[in-house]
């Protein structure tokens, strides 16, 4: 605005006189108008030209393209220009206020409903906490590419009535009959309640990232491992995660979801030093130091290369995770089997190596025992517990193997019920080598394992 409160002088940079082309002389300035320059106090010649473009600007419309060798010009129109606030009235009278008092209330009203008002480009973020999330300009680049291969799981009931909103991984896709036939991982609470389906089986829809949603149908869950597969059929191709081998302890990821609108939800944390042994079967379970946003229950846990490493979960008091390797399992298994051959073995444990330092230093100088499996939990009337195996004995090893981490040991007795349901007739051991810490001693045996198909088939 001007000092004396009226229209604005020349733009900064230029002043009273035509600067813009200073070859001229100062009664030759120039206007624009239909896209024709006119030079005042200019020859008869100049002003037929000027009048010739100007006919010429009114008969043809703005175009896109043109020039040799280009494509066919398509007609553009020229949106209108957008409303603009009167300048406070130069006489400052009362009355003229009041007028652009109401004009300035007119204005506002129609640019609060313009809808460039929702661009991306004008409007803030849905969710702060993933602007909060990342940050860098590598973690942008990394989340979006891996962000291609998540979707939105919604469930509704009898009426429309929605019943959970989840994530999902797409997990494989293949072409049949010019279609494309999607594998999704998501978490089972999409279809079941306590570990039971759903009756009547719920309707599931399945938002894709350029806001396209499809209905899905339920292949299989397990409640045990809180998964579930859903199959959609789509005609355009969708995008495959880069599989990791697994999440570490203490490792830096990201976790990625989507709302029921689709959009993209981050959040940044790291695996905790932590195991739970006491829930008794589930010591496959790694655990997040960041929350899982509304609707994030089954989406991916990346590392800081955009490989898919785990699938989250809403858990009290921390986050879990589930290896995506014992995800990709049990998919397998499922595919190939139509079941999978959960291992029950009746043992709650931990690792040495997550043990206390100072503790960790007394087992070994005491009992000279440098890593295995610390016995929380005995199930009553198990194979363990009829063996002898007692509540803070040490396995040094299953099967030998004695430096696996739990989500590792889970994958490898998942492998034996690969073998299990190869030849079901057949028994499956494990060879366990049990330290008893109040006699001293250390003594092999030979433990039955079960296994239990907790998945169920729509």
């Amino acid at each position: 605005m001007s000092a004396n409160g009226g229209n604005p002088g020349p733009l900064a940079g230029t002043s009273g006189e035509d600067s813009r082309d200073p070859g001229r002389p100062p009664n030759k300035r120039k206007k624009i108008e239909a896209g024709a320059t006119e030079f005042v106090g200019g020859s008869n010649t100049d002003t037929e030209d000027v009048t010739q473009l100007r006919k010429t600007a009114a008969a043809s419309p703005a175009t896109v393209g043109g020039g040799s060798g280009s494509s066919p010009a398509v007609p553009v129109s020229t949106p209108p220009p957008r409303p603009r606030y009167p300048w406070y009235p130069k006489s400052g009278k009362s009355k003229d206020v009041r007028k652009w008092n109401e004009e300035c209330r007119r204005i506002g009203e129609i640019l609060a409903k313009d809808p460039r008002n929702d661009l991306p480009t004008q409007r803030k973020p849905k969710d702060p906490d993933t602007d909060e999330a990342v940050q860098s300009r590598r973690d942008k680049a990394v989340v979006r590419k891996a962000a291609r291969s998540i979707v939105s799981v919604s469930s509704t009931g009898h009426g429309g009535v929605k019943i959970q909103q989840c994530s999902g991984i797409i997990i494989r896709q293949w072409e049949e009959e010019e279609k494309k036939r999607v594998i999704i991982a998501t978490c089972s609470n999409i279809v079941c309640s306590m570990g039971r389906l759903l009756d009547p089986v719920p309707k599931l829809y399945v938002g894709l990232p350029k806001k396209t949603i499809v209905e899905g149908q339920l292949l299989f869950f397990n409640h045990h491992y809180d998964i579930a597969l859903l199959e959609i059929t789509v005609d355009f191709p969708l995008q495959c995660p880069s599989i990791g081998s697994g999440p570490s302890y203490g490792q830096e990821v990201f976790l990625l979801s989507r709302d029921e609108e689709s959009s993209l939800m981050a959040r940044q944390g790291e695996i905790l030093w932590l195991e739970e042994s006491y829930y008794l079967g589930r010591n496959y379970q790694m655990f997040l130091s960041c929350e899982v946003p509304e609707g994030g229950n089954g989406g991916p846990v990346i590392d800081n290369d955009g490989n898919v490493t785990g699938m989250a979960f809403q858990h009290s008091p921390d986050p879990a995770v589930i290896s995506i390797s014992t995800v990709i399992t049990c998919i397998e298994m499922w595919l190939k089997f139509r079941r999978i051959a959960r291992p029950v073995h009746g043992l709650g444990v931990r690792t040495m190596e997550l043990l206390n330092v100072s503790l960790q230093e007394e087992i070994y100088d005491d009992y000279d025992i440098d890593s295995g499996y610390i016995v929380d939990v005995v199930s009553y009337d198990s194979a363990a517990e009829s063996l002898g195996v007692l509540p803070g004995d040490v396995i040094v090893s299953f099967d030998d193997r004695h430096d696996l981490t739990l989500p590792q040991l889970e994958d490898y007795l998942l492998s034996l019920g690969w073998q299990f349901l190869q030849n079901p007739s057949c028994t499956v051991y494990l060879k366990l080598e049990v330290y008893d810490l109040i006699r001293r001693s250390k003594r092999s045996i030979t433990l039955p394992v079960g296994f239990c198909d907790t998945s169920e088939q729509v």
